[in-house]
């Protein structure tokens, strides 16, 4: 079983050590990712994405590596500290430049298999949302169903 792993920061604390615990215990064939170092760019919101090719995204050669990635895997896990009670804004960049496969618009068929996990971690208050932020993107990437704070969504 393939996991890719996209961490929402570089440093390796409390939620990097989750994830990675996780993933081990599901298997030794992982692939991790660090925002922004590996993939900080903003979307520029040109919907060369939607209108033509996701090839035609200014940032596609730098975004390929994750994609490939997460096209790979069996499991996507979303792991992100919690910064003002969102996800941190290198994880919002990189979850925009995925639009183009939302459901609603050109859904991407070989996502319907795979399962995700978002995690988060905080000092105090936040994770339910940063959990949220993560968990409605990727439920759009991938249309599956998530436990949620002990709740189906």
């Amino acid at each position: 079983m393939k996991i890719v792993i996209i961490h929402g920061q570089s440093h390796k604390g409390s939620t990097y050590h989750i994830a990675h615990m996780l993933a081990e215990k599901i298997s030794s064939d992982i692939k991790e990712f660090f925002l922004p170092k590996d993939f900080g760019e903003f979307c520029v919101g040109c919907t060369k994405c939607f209108t033509e090719s996701e090839t035609k995204c200014p940032h596609y050669e730098k975004l390929k590596p994750l994609t490939d990635a997460m096209d790979e895997a069996n499991v996507i896990i979303l792991a992100s500290p919690v910064y003002v009670f969102h996800a941190t804004g290198a994880m919002k960049a990189f979850l925009d430049h995925y639009g183009y496969r939302w459901m609603v618009h050109s859904p991407e068929e070989s996502m319907f298999k795979k399962q995700g996990v978002c995690i988060s971690t905080a000092a105090g208050a936040g994770m339910k949302s940063t959990n949220k932020d993560m968990m409605d993107r990727e439920k759009e990437t991938l249309e599956i169903e998530f436990e949620f704070e002990g709740e189906s969504t």
